[in-house]
């Protein structure tokens, strides 16, 4: 028996322990601002979990007060180093699912389980097959860099993905796969910007002298509509997606026109020479009404994750290879929404994502996961990060 059959083998075994392991997870909620004590009992779980099986876990504090406490785990001392990608945030405050756990013929269901804890049962489960088997190459190092603040951006911890990216042969993100395809995988992202908008006005009485007012909040209106407007689809192999994501201005129950205002925007652009374009426009912004100031905040929060780029598309060859081999036909896609391997690509570490669960509907009450995939998944991730330690 090949080396991928018994990693198929394994993975149907345990299939059981993977979803035991899963619904242990899920239970234990983890909003990205949630409770500290939420936070810490969801990273403590896994780092107990890991350290089972060998790994150093060491928990690295978060720079921002707001998030918890992010967790690094590591394996073997070799200078042959992969790095796993994952976060165990999620968006739904507590207590919005009833039940937190449910399963539904194959499917599972609970706040987190796409997005990603499911791809972070799948990284343990790889793992252990690795090592219960035997198979790891002597000169290998596995890093899990596990964060708390991915749903939020990763302010905090993008600058560890970037420096164990720098150190790895690979980057392998465990986010989900694109709908229910058994071989769904992310060969590249869009970029992200984020921006505020502050307009700086005059405010006047609404009924008696509405006339003197330079209204902030009618600036930003008019402004929410210029920027929603520069989407445009394909043009000469680019994309560029504005959507107007909150207007704060005035106070319904004063009777005032309100001078001030903040309007804020998500961007997402198919390349870094898109992004830095409008990065300028956006950060000299000319206001409608010459009596109103409009100040920029915010800039580039992530860039683009490239399918072009040499070393993801041999990553990605490798994927499809291994991928056969278990009869699955990979097929990557290019996605608009980023991840933590937008940071690891961009410092040149080759980067497949996806890798983690398939099911559908992310940040939605109705998320779920396909538990009869996991098996097949679960043989194809661990052998993928066994031919990229030896090769």
């Amino acid at each position: 028996m090949g080396r991928t059959e018994k990693l198929s083998r394994y993975m149907n075994e345990h299939h059981d322990e993977f979803t035991a392991l899963l619904e242990e997870a899920v239970i234990l909620e983890s909003p990205t601002q949630g409770e500290k004590n939420d936070l810490a009992a969801c990273r403590d779980f896994f780092s107990n979990l890991f350290a089972q099986i060998g790994f150093a876990c060491t928990v690295v504090p978060s720079e921002d007060v707001r998030y918890g406490d992010h967790l690094l785990m590591e394996y073997g001392t070799g200078e042959n180093q992969i790095l796993f990608v994952g976060h165990y945030d999620t968006v739904y405050p507590k207590g919005s699912f009833e039940p937190l756990w449910k399963i539904d013929g194959r499917k599972a269901f609970g706040p987190g389980v796409l997005d990603m804890k499911g791809g972070d049962i799948q990284v343990y489960m790889a793992c252990k097959a690795c090592i219960d088997l035997g198979l790891l190459p002597q000169d290998s190092r596995i890093v899990f860099f596990l964060s708390s603040d991915e749903e939020t951006g990763s302010l905090s911890s993008q600058r560890h993905y970037e420096y164990h990216a720098k150190r790895s042969k690979a980057a392998f993100v465990m986010e989900s796969a694109k709908g229910d395809y058994i071989g769904g995988a992310k060969i590249g992202r869009f970029g992200r910007g984020v921006y505020s908008f502050f307009a700086h006005g005059t405010q006047a009485h609404s009924g008696l002298e509405p006339s003197r007012a330079e209204s902030g909040l009618r600036e930003l209106a008019k402004q929410a509509v210029r920027l929603e407007d520069l989407t445009f689809y394909d043009k000469n192999n680019e994309t560029l997606t504005v959507a107007c994501t909150c207007l704060e201005s005035g106070n319904a129950i004063w009777p005032t026109v309100p001078g001030d205002g903040k309007l804020t925007i998500d961007v997402r652009y198919s390349s870094e020479q898109l992004a830095n374009t409008y990065d300028a426009f956006y950060k000299n912004l000319t206001a409608f009404n010459p009596k109103v100031r409009v100040e920029t905040k915010g800039g580039i929060n992530k860039p683009p994750f490239d399918k072009e780029n040499i070393g993801n598309k041999a990553l990605y060859k490798r994927a499809i290879e291994v991928a056969a081999r278990l009869g699955i036909e990979l097929k990557g896609e290019v996605v608009m929404g980023g991840s933590d391997g937008n940071f690891t690509s961009a410092v040149g570490c080759p980067t497949l994502d996806g890798l983690g669960m398939t099911g559908d509907f992310v940040h939605n009450p109705k998320e779920y996961i396909n538990l009869d995939c996991v098996p097949l998944r679960g043989a194809m991730v661990a052998e993928l990060a066994l031919r990229t330690l030896e090769g």
